[in-house]
């Protein structure tokens, strides 16, 4: 962890965490989780405040030990609506090691399921936005690990209610700046309440200035006062219902699963439909890479690639592990430029210290996954019906969304077009207003005992089995077809060559070959959104699909629901579909 972002935790003797760098303590000395519950939850008027409301969504500076969200995962699994989903975005500029949090959570047994529940996606020291899930209890955790203008200006939520849990505006003043408070403002709805320890002057005209009403009540233990606050409390308080009754994915491949998994994280059942059934496109490979794009220029881009490389290792650790044929990528150089190129790369703030590592021989990325596809849709899919059938025709009629194919299957308020190579033949308005472009690609098997264990990339890419090692690939701009080509199982031995010449000296007719097609975009990013009342697009991913698709399926189904989602501002308008 770089040491500007280390927050000097220390145990005291009396076995209570605090910070050297702030000179403050984590929490109450009589009772953290007591004073959680007097000052943020009751402060808040939680349960009573969410009753009714399916979606509630709850804003925190300061995460700390995770104690605070601990306490209202707690509240909110006990008291949580019918078919109700808690989204949460804290703020930390400072984290804690897990083993750290662990130690000071542990005081609390109570709480031992949910602390525990955090501590398995704990995040890695790096700079960006960390997205956790816990469906058991329809909760959702975004955390934000930057400072906190940056946090609050990236977010795209609005709060029902804030915890301010900063160390205290004498020892961190930042946290509790006139132009913090604005923006914590500008991220509320109207009626939306706050609470806070601190009753300092500078606070109550910040918050005042912001559009809240605070107002001085009991505090907790030996603390005279705190600060429960509402904003705007004449304007009345907007309240969303909105949810879907029938839901429509086209595509099983990456993507589409990726976009069921998070409907299916919050309550919604989806009809997913594919002609060739799970994987039967590009996703349906018998292996291949989890990695990053490696962007030297560093920026948004390579922001959001980092933050979709860290979800996705975490949750198919979590939801699929059988998937995982080993860890850890090498990444060849491919030119003379690539070694200085991988030194930067590997110095960028969004990702974690040696998890990337330069050397003579290229960059290992030792949280990069080998995975078996197949596997992983498999594991997305859960309990969503899938639909062998292709699907010829969509309109919009009365009652919904209209499908068309062998059968009619009609009225979905949502439908998701996420087939990849389809959508040239489905929607060609929408493939030409994207600018969409497919890629031809043939990949090839050897059935091998001798094999290289480390799984590796360069300009091709190669990954070893149980039974051999998987090999390619080509990329052929603007061929469509699927027939499997001498000529590709020749480039792809040749390319092979480069790196593995013993496993390249295999006679090309004892090859299997596979061929598919991506789907890429004129500026290599893919694209998500609404492209018409209740049709929403994910396409475009290339060769990131495994990276991308689960944060990427996520913040599409966020955004057609109008929550807050997992993605910065920044990431959401350089995915854009405007942008074309």
């Amino acid at each position: 962890m770089s040491e500007s972002h280390d927050p000097g935790l220390y145990f005291a003797e009396d076995g209570q965490p605090r910070s050297e760098r702030f000179g403050d303590i984590y929490y109450s000395l009589e009772d953290g989780l007591s004073e959680t519950r007097a000052v943020f939850l009751k402060g808040c008027h939680m349960p009573e405040i969410w009753a009714g409301r399916p979606q509630f969504t709850v804003g925190e500076l300061g995460f700390g030990t995770g104690l605070n969200i601990c306490a209202l995962m707690a509240l909110w699994a006990e008291n949580r609506p019918q078919d109700g989903h808690l989204h949460i975005f804290s703020v930390e500029g400072f984290l804690m090691q897990a083993h750290e949090a662990r130690q000071a959570l542990s005081a609390w047994p109570e709480l031992a399921a949910f602390s525990e529940a955090i501590l398995a996606q704990w995040p890695p020291h790096r700079r960006g936005f960390h997205h956790m899930s816990f469906p058991q209890w329809g909760v959702s955790l975004t955390l934000a690990l930057m400072e906190v203008r940056d946090a609050l200006d990236n977010w795209c939520g609005q709060a029902d209610a804030w915890f301010l849990d900063g160390f205290s505006p004498a020892l961190n003043p930042d946290m509790w700046a006139e132009d913090v408070l604005q923006r914590i403002g500008q991220h509320t709805v109207t009626g939306g309440r706050l609470a806070t320890f601190t009753v300092a002057g500078g606070v109550r005209r910040g918050l005042e200035a912001a559009g809240f009403v605070p107002r001085k009540v009991p505090g907790f233990g030996k603390k005279r006062e705190q600060l429960e606050a509402v904003h705007q409390p004449d304007a009345g308080i907007e309240v969303s219902t909105s949810r879907p009754a029938r839901v429509a994915i086209i595509g099983a491949g990456i993507a589409g699963l990726s976009v069921a998994h998070a409907l299916e994280d919050v309550g919604i059942k989806a009809d997913i439909f594919d002609a060739n059934g799970l994987g039967g496109g590009a996703s349906g490979n018998r292996a291949g890479l989890m990695t990053p794009r490696l962007d030297a220029g560093g920026g948004v881009i390579s922001q959001l690639f980092a933050d979709a490389f860290y979800y996705s290792h975490g949750l198919y650790r979590r939801l699929c592990p059988e998937a995982i044929l080993s860890e850890g990528v090498r990444q060849r150089p491919s030119g003379p430029r690539d070694m200085g190129r991988f030194q930067k790369i590997a110095q960028q703030a969004c990702f974690a210290p040696d998890d990337l590592v330069a050397d003579d021989d290229g960059l290992s990325m030792r949280k990069a996954l080998a995975i078996a596809p197949l596997k992983v849709l498999e594991a997305l899919k859960g309990t969503q019906a899938l639909i062998i059938e292709g699907i010829t025709h969509i309109d919009r009629q009365a009652d919904g969304w209209c499908l068309r194919g062998h059968k009619t299957h009609g009225g979905y308020d949502q439908l998701y077009l996420t087939c990849g190579d389809g959508v040239f033949d489905l929607r060609p308005d929408v493939t030409e207003r994207l600018d969409l472009r497919p890629v031809r690609g043939q990949i090839e098997m050897a059935q091998s005992t001798k094999r290289s264990p480390q799984a590796t990339a360069w300009g091709g890419y190669y990954v070893p089995v149980p039974e051999g090692y998987v090999f390619g690939s080509t990329h052929i701009r603007g061929d469509r077809q699927t027939d499997l080509r001498t000529e590709d199982r020749l480039y792809n031995l040749n390319t092979l060559t480069q790196v593995f010449p013993d496993e390249a000296a295999v006679a090309p007719d004892e090859l299997t070959s596979r061929a598919s097609v991506r789907v890429t975009t004129r500026d290599h990013l893919p694209v998500m959104g609404q492209v018409e009342e209740g049709l929403f697009v994910l396409t475009g991913l290339g060769a990131r699909g495994f990276c991308l698709g689960p944060l990427l399926g996520r913040a599409l189904v966020c955004q057609a629901l109008k929550v807050p989602s997992p993605l910065s501002h920044s990431a959401r308008q350089i995915l854009r579909i405007e942008r074309f």
